[in-house]
């Protein structure tokens, strides 16, 4: 009994001496956080013999979407029009090159009146650009619909991305878009402090487990690791936590006993029924014929497995999710970024998002929807797995596994950015709510899988839906 004591107090010195390790070759990826981005654009369309000047203030968010106000002076008396657009991602390929646009989703709305006679619908020209920071998307140009449902270039007089400090700078020219009752004005010149807020006395215990060696979804897993990293350091940081507990495991490291060993060292930390437990893969994921659990089982599959066609070894995502839900933390959060189909079948590559230069920053911390969402009255409990059964999950080098990037985006959304503002109540209560979050994240991923092939016709598109389960639900 003395050495099995002695051979287990050896080995959790050296877990702890590898974490302080770690902790410290991954410092560089906590640093800051993106979210949406804001552009300014001038553009000319000749009409009937006379040049009409449209100006646009565009936000930009990292799923994709973006929301624009284009205004403009026409007419004999000279008034002023206002339109709101609701714009998506789109890629269009010609000749071998692949172009980012922005369009409409929709028709656009007036804010004032309505002009049938001048305004024509733009939709923004992306092209893909390099530096020393990796990839970014720059405006390359505009074009408007025609009458025959084409659409044509327009000279782009000015375009120019802005900051957040920037904005709040300049107010006559932010109001010349936005009425004082819309919540992006109220989200760019409410006097909401960065001060530091409260320290908290609850934890954070952080496991992500990334398969970035792996060549087929390798260089996704790494994408994944440092968005979710970064996503939950900052996070922890706003909501006032300084205590995190954090573990990453990939690389040469990634292995289940590696897992196996974070799950029992959670185990021996005891999370106390206020703390919060986050628990992220990112890798390959399969199910077996006869499993019974919704969701898939994490591959822990070496090269020698593949080749001689072994299962391998595997831990289920669920079984993971009742571990630590045996320990009654106050939140528990389970993502498995997976696919979930037969264990032969390798993950699908997409399309890419628009990503600004600079990567676009996050605006003032919703204290509020913070603490709603992770300081809950009574326990929390949520499992999600990227795919449902028999389904294959979709991502991209850059942007990662399509769920967790839009996951992160949806709570960078409601917590940093303008779309926390209207969630705010009366009285200062906040809407904040997981399953409206994640239901968004599940729906932009359903629709940007969509895009990519996933069987032998052109007809077989990528159906990919998370199966999510968030107890009690909120």
């Amino acid at each position: 009994m003395t050495g099995r004591n002695k051979n287990k107090k050896y080995f959790f010195c050296r877990y702890i001496l590898v974490l302080f390790l770690i902790l410290i070759l991954t410092a560089n990826i906590f640093q800051g956080a993106y979210a949406q981005s804001y552009y300014y654009f001038v553009h000319e369309v000749s009409k009937g013999g006379s040049i009409q000047i449209f100006k646009t203030l565009l936000t930009l968010q990292t799923d994709g979407t973006a929301s624009a106000r284009v205004q403009y002076n026409a007419g004999e008396n000279n008034k002023l029009y206002l339109y709101e657009l609701s714009l998506v991602d789109s890629s269009i390929e010609r000749a071998g090159n692949t172009s980012k646009y922005l369009i409409s989703r929709n028709n656009p709305v007036p804010l004032l009146e309505e002009d049938s006679t001048v305004f024509v619908k733009p939709r923004f020209i992306f092209q893909k650009k390099y530096d020393n920071t990796g990839y970014f998307y720059e405006p390359a140009g505009i074009e408007t619909d025609t009458t025959d449902v084409k659409q044509f270039p327009v000279k782009m007089t000015l375009s120019q991305q802005k900051t957040y400090e920037e904005l709040r700078q300049d107010e006559p020219f932010v109001s010349s878009f936005y009425f004082e009752s819309d919540p992006f004005y109220q989200y760019i010149f409410e006097e909401r402090t960065r001060a530091a807020p409260e320290v908290r006395t609850e934890k954070m215990f952080l496991i992500i487990v990334a398969n970035t060696n792996d060549a087929t979804v390798g260089a996704s897993a790494k994408t994944d690791l440092k968005n979710v990293t970064r996503l939950f350091n900052t996070l922890a940081k706003d909501l006032g936590i300084s205590k995190i507990s954090s573990l990453y495991i990939s690389g040469n490291d990634y292995s289940k006993q590696a897992v196996e060993t974070a799950l029992s060292n959670l185990e021996m930390q005891k999370p106390s029924a206020k703390d919060i437990v986050i628990f992220y893969f990112s890798g390959h994921g399969f199910r077996l014929q006869g499993d019974k659990s919704d969701y898939p089982r994490m591959s822990f599959r070496t090269a020698i497995n593949k080749a001689n066609k072994e299962v391998g070894e595997n831990i289920g995502l669920e079984d993971v999710y009742n571990r630590i839900k045996a320990l009654k933390p106050g939140v528990m959060f389970v993502l498995g970024d997976c696919c979930n189909a037969d264990i032969f079948e390798n993950p699908v590559f997409g399309n890419d998002m628009i990503k600004p230069k600079g990567g676009g920053v996050l605006g003032n911390f919703n204290l509020e929807s913070g603490k709603k969402l992770f300081f809950p009255p009574a326990p929390l409990a949520i499992i999600i797995g990227s795919v449902k059964q028999g389904h294959l999950s979709v991502g991209h080098p850059e942007i990662g596994g399509y769920y967790t990037h839009f996951f992160t985006t949806e709570l960078e959304k409601n917590l940093w950015g303008y779309y926390s503002v209207p969630q705010l109540l009366f009285g200062g209560k906040s809407n904040a709510s997981w399953l409206r979050m994640l239901i968004s994240a599940r729906e932009n991923t359903y629709w940007k899988s969509k895009a990519k092939q996933c069987g032998k016709t052109e007809n077989d598109r990528c159906i990919q839906e998370a199966a999510i389960n968030v107890n009690p639900p909120q």
